[in-house]
């Protein structure tokens, strides 16, 4: 069994622009094209939103023609006012303009991107510090505690969340929130029902403007593997649109791709999506059982609620089964450290291509890397300083060992990278390839 686990550099190295920096600046330009005013020219537009950004000449075009092809209609009031309600013909691209119109989370991250990683695990950090900030104010009250107790810091995240949030048109006001439980409670509903919009909002940009750029090079190393099963961290199906799955695969799975955090389908609702994004448990083990008020920012409670599903455990549950049947007979040769290749055809080999090795994924890491039956590749990628210069990798690699002693321990790393129990290898990526 081969099993290839991809993350979201598996994607950037296609060329894609898949960071969540990358996303915010398309939401942050789209939402242009419905607030210039209606006689704003298209040059006007694109000098100032398209001509200077780094991104896909096919996504620059499609806001630049949405931006040309604007319906104004201006909506007028009672009071002889008007309100100008901008459409385009793209259908995607407005149903994405109502998500992110007067969006919180969107608001927020527009504000922090300057100071926030590059990472959508960065991304995920600062959505659990502000409703662990929001948490501690909740607790306060219960315990009709002054709000004194809040730490200065949790106060600046709580200011700068509500700064610039709308509600009707009407602003946010911190101190009302700090200081009335009515109006935390609406705030925290609203930032879950923004957080489901923004969640639709990237989906929708991924299957509408991601997935329709030509991927223009591939990877030999994927293109060298025999793979079997995708374990997908990512939300895309980049893989099956320029690899193909091993025969043996095709004969004998029906499914062969497992999207742990759910996958991006357009024509989905905010009802209907499973793409996870969220946040780790943040509470103690006695804790987390008993406050359940920020259940639907977490990322367990999303995967069960939407049903991404666990196919892995099946693949997980083929690779013991595998290494019980020998287990006796190698023991007794081998005593505790049995080489891989003795395991014969109970060998299996994983492959981790474009994933950090983060410790929140620690225990589907765990699972798949801690078996002696298992051969892991990991491959890291050329890593290149302000001035272009090429470290061959060593930072990359640096980071993903440091990962991995996070998620398996030191002493388990230094036993399976070494002598005759090695079953774990650091590989450095081969340099992307034209598509024939």
């Amino acid at each position: 069994m081969n099993i290839l686990v991809i993350g979201n550099g598996f994607d950037l190295a296609h060329g894609l622009p898949t960071k969540y920096g990358d996303f915010l600046e398309f939401c942050e330009r789209t939402g242009r094209i419905y607030t210039y005013r209606e006689d704003a020219p298209l040059s006007d537009y694109k000098s100032k939103n398209i001509d200077n950004w780094n991104i896909n000449d096919y996504i620059k075009a499609i806001l630049s023609e949405a931006f040309d092809k604007r319906n104004c209609k201006k909506e007028f009031n009672d009071d002889g006012t008007y309100n100008l309600k901008i459409t385009t013909h793209n259908k995607s691209l407005d149903e994405l303009y109502e998500h992110i119109k007067q969006n919180g989370w969107l608001e927020f991250f527009l504000k922090c991107r300057s100071f926030v990683g590059e990472n959508w695990i960065d991304f995920e950090s600062e959505i659990s510090r502000v409703i662990q900030a929001i948490d501690a104010v909740m607790r306060i009250m219960e315990n009709e505690e002054d709000i004194t107790k809040l730490s200065a810091n949790q106060t600046k995240i709580i200011i700068k969340m509500v700064k610039g949030m709308s509600d009707n048109g009407k602003c946010w006001n911190a101190k009302e929130v700090l200081g009335n439980r009515d109006s935390l409670n609406r705030l925290i509903g609203t930032l879950e029902s923004d957080l489901n919009r923004l969640i639709r909002a990237l989906e929708i940009y991924l299957c509408e403007f991601v997935e329709k750029v030509y991927i223009q090079k591939k990877s030999p190393d994927i293109e060298e593997l025999e793979v079997d099963f995708i374990l997908s961290f990512n939300y895309t199906h980049i893989f099956s649109t320029i690899y193909e799955i091993s025969e043996r695969s095709k004969r004998e799975v029906e499914d062969p791709f497992d999207y742990i955090h759910g996958e991006a389908v357009l024509n989905n609702t905010i009802e209907t999506d499973t793409m996870v994004l969220g946040i780790d448990e943040y509470l103690s083990k006695k804790k987390k059982n008993k406050e359940v008020e920020f259940i639907s920012f977490k990322k367990y409670y999303q995967r069960i609620h939407k049903g991404t599903g666990c196919k892995y455990k099946d693949w997980i549950d083929v690779i013991k089964r595998g290494k019980k049947e020998i287990m006796k007979r190698l023991n007794t040769e081998y005593s505790k450290r049995i080489p891989f290749k003795n395991y014969g055809d109970k060998n299996h080999y994983l492959y981790l291509f474009g994933h950090s090795l983060d410790v929140t994924d620690k225990d589907i890491l765990r699972d798949l890397i801690l078996n002696d039956n298992v051969y892991t590749t990991i491959y890291y990628h050329k890593t290149y300083d302000d001035n272009g210069k090429d470290d061959n990798g060593r930072s990359d690699l640096s980071s993903k060992i440091a990962n991995l002693v996070k998620v398996i321990g030191q002493k388990e790393l230094i036993r399976r990278t070494g002598g005759s129990t090695k079953t774990i290898e650091f590989k450095l990526q081969q340099d992307m390839v034209e598509r024939e």
